[in-house]
């Protein structure tokens, strides 16, 4: 358990996380007015980027301070991440569209008519749960895998090679 127990708390965080921020959402308001929806999905990306670099630095500290991480260990530390919280997205999909907000598809499909911008048949197809959990775990492997590359690269640490000076044992003539 503790060779993955980092792994399954973060991908935990940030699965909870994402609840949390659509209860925000949903409590201020966004999730019947859309009209400044996409400053608010801007600070939830900022948090979640943050999110996935302190998980990077949480690791990195677990191996110790004199510990060689290199990229290909740290890449794939971020993408055993990637494959849990890909996992977990369709549960977290479900709580935030049946639970925190069960109006949402409905509440969206009416601003976009309101708005003049699609049919509702056209709309129905995009806004559903089927649609929306296939559009989760696609962001999730794919955030996932562009985080994983970043912080790898970020927090990699380089092989120290140690020089060790030569001396001269023979004897001179």
């Amino acid at each position: 358990m503790n060779k993955i127990g980092i792994e399954l708390k973060w991908a935990a965080i940030i699965t909870a996380f994402s609840c949390l921020w659509a209860a925000f959402e949903n409590a201020l308001g966004y999730h019947k007015d859309f009209s400044n929806i996409i400053g608010i999905a801007f600070v939830y990306y900022i948090i979640l980027t943050f999110l996935w670099a302190i998980a990077f630095i949480d690791k990195k500290k677990s191996l110790g301070k004199n510990a060689v991480w290199e990229f290909k260990n740290a890449f794939k530390f971020g993408l055993f991440i990637t494959g849990l919280t890909t996992l977990l997205s369709p549960i977290a999909q479900y709580i935030i569209y049946e639970t925190i907000s069960p109006d949402y598809f409905t509440n969206i499909i009416e601003y976009q008519l309101s708005k003049g911008r699609q049919t509702r048949e056209s709309l129905e197809l995009i806004h559903n749960m089927n649609f929306t959990i296939r559009q989760g775990v696609m962001n999730a492997l794919s955030l996932g895998v562009i985080y994983s590359a970043l912080y790898a690269w970020v927090f990699k640490t380089k092989k120290t090679i140690v020089v060790a000076p030569v001396t001269n044992t023979k004897k001179k003539k």
